[in-house]
């Protein structure tokens, strides 16, 4: 008794009214996209925090099967994509009147380093390295660690340097936390003689 064949989509070609299909929901749902993010406000396009970014991978994926896959219709892709922009903006503005709401999506920044000195235990809980931290230092210009007075780790993953104060005026890292109990040292990579001489 012989095995059914089953029969494999083809590699290169298969259908004109697929490649039809695929243009106009692309087009019709790049449009539809475009009029919901814009409707929507500035505050769905940031990256301010992880929930932000799960969002956009999340809206890209759906945008992405509904011009691909034959199972989804434009009308389903426009609703699901609708569904992520009213959540997303219900989160946000849950985060701007409940201030725990806010902590628990947001977080709160880390401080890395303070007044050119290290803090270990905040690098080992944030899983950042001083190599990466010096990176950040040294793409702002500066060239000295001990000029620093504060390396942040930023919500969205980024890593904010501020290393001189302008003039008198509120300072930026009043949210910035720090684990309990760490303190500031030195790096713990010494630089090597023939560095230093």
């Amino acid at each position: 008794m012989q095995r059914p064949i089953i029969p494999h989509p083809p590699f290169f070609f298969e259908s004109w009214y697929n490649v039809v299909r695929t243009v106009t929901l692309s087009i019709i749902g790049f449009a539809a996209l475009m009029i919901l993010l814009r409707g929507s406000g500035k505050r769905t396009l940031s990256k301010l925090n992880a929930f932000d970014f799960v969002f956009v991978v999340a809206v890209g994926s759906v945008f992405a099967s509904t011009i691909i896959s034959k199972d989804i219709t434009l009308i389903e892709g426009v609703a699901a994509m609708a569904t992520l922009i009213v959540i997303q903006v219900t989160l946000a503005e849950l985060a701007m009147r409940f201030s725990t709401i806010e902590r628990i999506i947001n977080g709160k920044p880390t401080l890395l380093l303070s007044h050119g000195k290290f803090i270990p235990r905040a690098l080992k809980k944030e899983r950042v390295t001083e190599e990466e931290v010096r990176s950040a230092i040294r793409a702002k210009g500066v060239n000295r660690v001990e000029d620093v007075d504060a390396v942040i780790l930023e919500n969205d993953g980024s890593l904010s340097v501020a290393w001189e104060a302008k003039g008198p005026g509120r300072s930026s890292l009043v949210d910035a936390t720090v684990p309990e109990g760490a303190r500031a040292e030195e790096s713990s990579k010494k630089p090597d003689k023939q560095q230093s001489e």
